[in-house]
């Protein structure tokens, strides 16, 4: 079994962080439509939605750079 090099790992976490980040974006929007009443679905909704967004391009990507970080030692 071949082992990885750091490139490798490298390019799978940079894809991995910019998966995750796009994700939250199209929640964000997906959110921010049923907020502003274009989708009929509870107002509320939209609001988690924005705010579980948000976590997945801000919050998320930092946890795992400091869990990638903490491995790589």
């Amino acid at each position: 079994m071949s082992t990885l090099s750091r490139e490798d790992i490298a390019k799978a976490r940079h894809k991995r962080l910019s998966a995750i980040r796009f994700g939250g974006v199209l929640v964000v929007m997906v959110g921010a439509a049923i907020a502003a009443d274009k989708v009929a679905l509870p107002h509320w909704l939209g609001l988690l939605l924005i705010l579980i967004g948000v976590f997945d391009v801000l919050v998320f990507p930092v946890m795992l750079i400091r869990r990638w970080k903490k491995e790589d030692k």
